[in-house]
């Protein structure tokens, strides 16, 4: 039983850590469009792409919660 909650709070602070990235990433590259006068279509679907992925770890760190 104690190896299950090891591990479970291992992957519950690895998922909060990733988490922290994506929101860093996603918010940098948020004001470098910002900063961009004409942002190509490429640099538009990553940022959504960024957000989905963002998306997806707050789903799964509540879930953990």
């Amino acid at each position: 039983m104690k190896l299950k909650k090891k591990v479970y709070k291992r992957e519950k602070a690895r998922i909060y850590h990733l988490l922290e990235q994506q929101k860093e990433k996603l918010h940098r590259q948020k004001k470098h469009m910002e900063k961009s006068i004409d942002p190509s279509h490429e640099a538009l679907t990553y940022v959504k792409v960024e957000e989905a992925k963002y998306r997806l770890y707050l789903k799964e760190a509540r879930r953990m919660t």
